[in-house]
């Protein structure tokens, strides 16, 4: 069973962008989302950096 250690970057404003590629809340791609409750802890932060490099450096 896989404990929630690192808490979701979610944000509750679940839309995905005009490409339907990425969340405009939270700014994970689909596949990130949707591998999020199996990743481990290390790509959990991996997730999150990207999450947060997309967010700084949209257009």
């Amino acid at each position: 069973m896989n404990e929630m250690t690192i808490e979701s970057p979610c944000v509750s404003i679940c839309q995905l962008n005009d490409k339907g590629t990425l969340c405009t809340g939270c700014y994970r791609s689909r596949g990130e989302i949707g591998e999020w409750l199996a990743a481990s802890d290390d790509r959990k932060h991996e997730i999150i950096k990207n999450a947060e490099f997309r967010s700084k450096n949209r257009s």
